[in-house]
């Protein structure tokens, strides 16, 4: 029986986002780019989300140059977490999204692994990575079965993906649904600016009435 008067804290919540920055993410949608898409519905949804949920962004792509002895950095491992998961960031987190241009490829193995590894360290309660791309892995590795090596490995961190402007290929779509239903995720198959803003405002609850195309529940 529940005593009266007491009151029981929720789970903090930790979110971290990452965005494809990859090349492909300069491609229009109704005369838009998709990252400037991404952007503008990252940043409403933060504005709606309460302030005390933890959130940070990793993107992967954004640098052109980054080739392995240039600039020391292997192409494949242009992954960055610009803002650390914590709460009252979110000005911090779109002054960073504005400076982000789409440039390089997508290592979406590498940046989930450095994700996984170290982005939630000393982090209590819910963690949950929302994944933000275009297109399937270009650098080495197979994301469904690096999603399946997490939950052997007793990963607590769900993973849900939102697939933006999908190419018809069944091979990518399969993969990606697969990283988000191993992990205890949603996998979103958006193809315009207002099924990625119903899609994300789903992830965090801000709406209940989502019109978009949901895959894999």
């Amino acid at each position: 029986m529940l005593c009266a008067g007491v009151a029981f804290s929720q789970p903090t919540e930790n979110v971290l986002i990452i965005l494809d920055c990859s090349m492909s993410m300069d491609e229009k949608i109704r005369g838009q780019k998709k990252i400037d898409i991404a952007k503008n519905v990252i940043k409403r949804v933060l504005s709606e989300i309460p302030p005390d949920v933890n959130v940070g962004l990793r993107v992967y792509g954004h640098k052109r140059d980054a080739v392995k002895g240039f600039l020391g950095i292997d192409k494949c491992e242009v992954s960055e977490l610009l803002v650390p998961v914590s709460p009252g960031n979110r000005a911090l987190i779109y002054r960073e999204l504005t400076r982000l241009r789409p440039v390089g490829w997508t290592p979406i193995c590498y940046s989930l692994t450095e994700a996984s590894d170290y982005d939630f360290i000393n982090l209590t309660g819910k963690k949950r990575i929302i994944l933000v791309s275009d297109g399937m892995e270009t650098c080495s590795g197979n994301p469904c079965e690096l999603a399946v090596e997490l939950v052997r490995e007793n990963s607590d961190i769900a993973i849900d993906v939102i697939g933006f402007d999908l190419s018809a290929d069944p091979s990518v779509i399969s993969n990606l649904r697969c990283v988000a239903l191993a992990t205890r995720g949603k996998f979103y198959n958006v193809g315009n600016p207002e099924e990625f803003l119903r899609s994300m405002q789903q992830i965090f609850s801000i709406s209940r009435d989502v019109q978009g195309r949901i895959l894999g529940e």
